[in-house]
């Protein structure tokens, strides 16, 4: 930083782009509708009715799979696919993570924007070591579990869901993206073992403190804006992350501080990027 007085120039840069997984629909909703039940006597549009699974035609051979906004009611049919390696199944019907023991090449699985309730059946995949990355953001979970098994996820994404507490990731060890934004989470903890982790993610939650991630010294990205923390005192959780490049702490009560931007580079003085403003010395 530089000395003598000198005023630190910011560059605008472009707003981060929001990630499609940090608008929950389920929050406009008045109330929920029961899972198989219709509101106020309509019945279920086509967009709702799930589609025949026996008029989609799967290549065996295909490597990347992409069956987006198809109405796909649930996961079955797929175990032709023995060469797939990314399936993408995101804006579909489905409720229940099945049937996937039978694809051993998998290493990328997207359910983003279903009607998921629970994480489960994932062990096959976690034993065979292929997946890596699992998103599952826009449903309706509300806990993180069963995923002790996959121990090579590099990247989790659970954003926009029903989650209250970050638990149930002892196991993955090799985690390096954790996305749970847009959640309920109350307490910043759960994550002694994930100290791989370069991106953290927990933006728009109910937290108060920075707290439990000192040990996360490799983080280079934290996002943790619309959030309610006050103390300046908490951004010494992240003084050990020499590579921290980018912080997003706006629309916390940090951010009435008329020093606020300074207070941020004077305490990590690595950081590259503050909310959506490059930071220039």
């Amino acid at each position: 930083m530089a000395s003598g007085g000198g005023e630190v120039q910011d560059m605008e840069v472009d707003k981060r782009t929001e990630s499609e997984e940090s608008t929950d629909d389920d929050v406009k909703e008045k109330r929920e509708v029961p899972d198989g039940e219709v509101q106020n006597g309509e019945q279920p549009t086509d967009s709702e009715t799930p589609v025949n699974l026996e008029t989609i035609i799967l290549d065996p051979e295909a490597e990347e799979v992409d069956l987006n906004h198809m109405r796909i009611g649930g996961i079955q049919g797929f175990e032709v696919l023995k060469k797939v390696q990314t399936m993408c199944l995101r804006q579909n019907l489905i409720k229940v993570i099945e049937n996937l023991e039978q694809l051993v090449t998998l290493n990328e699985l997207d359910l983003y924007d279903n009607q998921i309730r629970i994480i489960q059946n994932l062990e096959s995949l976690g034993q065979l070591q292929e997946l890596d990355s699992l998103f599952l953001g826009k449903n309706k979970i509300t806990k993180l579990q069963n995923m002790d098994t996959l121990t090579n996820l590099t990247v989790l994404s659970v954003q926009s869901n029903r989650l209250l507490k970050i638990e149930g990731l002892q196991n993955l060890v090799n985690l390096r993206e954790l996305y749970l934004s847009d959640n309920g989470i109350q307490v910043l903890e759960g994550l002694e073992n994930n100290t791989k982790l370069t991106t953290l993610d927990v933006a728009s939650n109910r937290i108060k403190r920075i707290q439990n991630i000192k040990h996360l010294t490799e983080l280079q990205e934290f996002w943790m804006n619309d959030n309610l923390v006050e103390n300046w005192a908490d951004l010494e959780e992240l003084s050990c992350a020499k590579s921290l490049q980018t912080v997003y702490l706006e629309r916390n009560p940090l951010q009435k501080d008329n020093q606020y931007r300074r207070k941020i580079m004077l305490a990590l003085p690595s950081v590259r990027q503050i909310d959506a403003t490059f930071v220039r010395f």
